[in-house]
């Protein structure tokens, strides 16, 4: 009796652990995907986002290579499976850093982020975007 009661709290501690670490599936098709935004000029006009470009090409290399950035440290990643904690991680490194640009860098930036989480079918940043945008979740307050 006093073993199973082991296992028990074992197999509900490990069950604990289990829900705590989310896994994303970092397969080939998403590899291949994540190499396809890669390859893109990003930073470009685009009208249909009301994005008017870089200011110059300096500024759009610079916010490129952020982006890239993050699309490659995904794509370099060994395993078939990331967490979910080092996939946020890896795009808060990038948005801290299109946080020094433009306001207007830094919006398209997170929309390349979330064509990141469209790859990786993520629904919902649970607000991050907007906190690294705007420094809170609006919807909160």
């Amino acid at each position: 009796m006093k073993l199973l009661r082991i296992l028990l709290v074992l197999c509900l501690i490990q069950g604990c652990n289990e829900m705590e670490i989310k896994m994303l599936s970092n397969g080939s098709d998403v590899k291949v995907a994540l190499r396809e935004l890669q390859s893109q000029k990003k930073f470009i006009e685009d009208l249909d986002l009301f994005y008017p470009g870089a200011p110059d090409e300096l500024s759009r290399v610079a916010a490129e290579k952020t982006i890239n950035s993050v699309l490659l440290k995904l794509i370099e990643s060994s395993s078939d499976n990331l967490t979910e904690k080092e996939f946020w991680l890896t795009l808060e490194v990038a948005a801290k850093q299109l946080g020094n640009m433009d306001s207007e860098e830094m919006d398209r930036g997170l929309s390349y982020m979330e064509e990141i989480m469209d790859i990786y079918k993520i629904e919902s940043s649970d607000g991050r975007l907007n906190e690294w945008r705007y420094g809170f979740e609006p919807s909160s307050h």
